[in-house]
């Protein structure tokens, strides 16, 4: 029995704290006989669960991707080591590229070698050296 009102208990609280994040207007609904009240559970995630799949050390694949001979390479590279959204995404705001939510892999990939491996090939085909 002690258990069930210790749950209640902590319920109750998490319960107080939703309401006082209520705005007036949300208020006022909730003594509005017209409107429904409905409880919705909605799990949270852990901010060690969001954060594994964080690359651990961007600067060192940037400069292997300045490194590489052809757009063509650094292309495999990324597709073979990094083939998901999320780190091509860490990759391109530690280069300060441009990331939307609109953004797909393959647009992402490209950016990121244009600012890394096509940077370095424009600026060597401008200065005339191989």
């Amino acid at each position: 029995m002690k258990e069930c009102s210790v749950a209640v208990g902590q319920a109750m609280r998490r319960l107080s704290s939703a309401l006082l994040r209520l705005s007036p207007e949300d208020l006022d609904k909730l003594t509005d006989p017209s409107y429904d009240l409905e409880i919705k559970m909605v799990r949270r995630r852990v901010k060690e669960e969001s954060d594994s799949s964080a690359i651990e050390d961007v600067s060192s694949i940037v400069e292997k991707l300045t490194g590489f001979s052809s757009r063509e390479d650094a292309a495999n590279f990324l597709d073979s080591n990094y083939s998901s959204k999320k780190p091509l995404e860490q990759i391109a705001r530690f280069l300060d590229i441009a990331v939307t939510k609109k953004d797909r892999v393959d647009g992402l990939r490209d950016k990121i070698i244009e600012g890394t491996t096509g940077a370095r090939i424009r600026s060597e085909a401008i200065k005339g050296s191989e």
